[in-house]
């Protein structure tokens, strides 16, 4: 049995007639697919012309302090760091970080000493940049046999929970600071049970090397600055010594 076709007029209690219920057409379908359509491409829009807004300021501010880094104008460098909007852009710890190397090219050693200890102190947003702070900073004056800076960032380094950093950097200081040669077997032993890796490791046969040297030994020192120099990035703290260290044992060993 057919069904009939919903009528297109229904009788009320009255018994006139009505119209029956609408149904949308294609056209209406068409139109209103149209109009969400065109709304979300133009949110999608507004919120890409918002990013690359977003972008080019950040990008603005970040050449702005560079080029104020390099020109040692460390108080263009201070007033764009200290800017709320560079710093919602940026984050506290890296305005900071500029704002420290810029004290420090420009020997600016009272407020350079200030930040540092604001630096030391502050608790940033995301704890590896506070790590990595302390790490590269304690190892950088190390190597400058800065005793006093390197106490500081060696006594902030002992409150974390990291005993891993607090072993080797107390090592490291150790054998950069007071010369010592006696740590040789006990810092191999670390390098072997690889719990160290990256820039840590490399410190680690950095410092192994350097004991070498102290005792004379110039064939181990050789050995252990290659593997440092395979251990260590490019741009690492300890690549300048590592480099002039291999230099000069490198041609020793070329002209025996």
């Amino acid at each position: 049995m057919k069904i009939p076709p919903p009528p297109l007029f229904i009788r009320d209690a009255a018994g006139s007639a009505a119209p029956g219920p609408a149904v949308p057409g294609p056209e209406i379908r068409q139109k209103s697919g149209g109009f969400l359509n065109q709304t979300t491409l133009i949110i999608i829009l507004l919120i890409f012309a918002g990013y690359v807004v977003f972008q080019g300021i950040k990008s603005f501010q970040l050449r702005s302090m560079n080029t104020a880094l390099r020109a040692k104008d460390s108080e263009t460098l201070e007033k764009i760091a200290d800017m709320g909007m560079t710093r919602r852009l940026l984050g506290d710890y890296a305005c900071d970080l500029y704002k420290l190397r810029g004290y420090y090219v420009a020997k600016e050693t009272d407020k350079f000493e200030e930040t540092l200890r604001h630096m030391i102190e502050a608790p940033y947003k995301n704890p590896a940049d506070k790590k990595s702070f302390l790490e590269n900073y304690f190892h950088t004056f190390l190597i400058k046999g800065n005793r006093k800076y390197a106490d500081w960032l060696l006594e902030a380094i002992k409150k974390t929970d990291d005993e891993k950093l607090v072993h080797y950097s107390e090592m490291s200081y150790g054998v950069m600071m007071d010369q010592r040669s006696d740590l040789i077997d006990e810092m191999t032993e670390d390098v072997n049970s690889k719990k160290y890796y990256g820039f840590a490791l490399g410190a680690i046969l950095v410092m192994i090397a350097k004991q070498y040297l102290y005792l004379e030994d110039r064939k181990n020192a050789l050995a252990y600055f290659q593997s440092a120099k395979a251990c260590l990035e490019p741009r690492a703290v300890y690549m300048p010594l590592v480099e002039k260290n291999l230099r000069e044992l490198e041609t020793e060993e070329q002209e025996r």
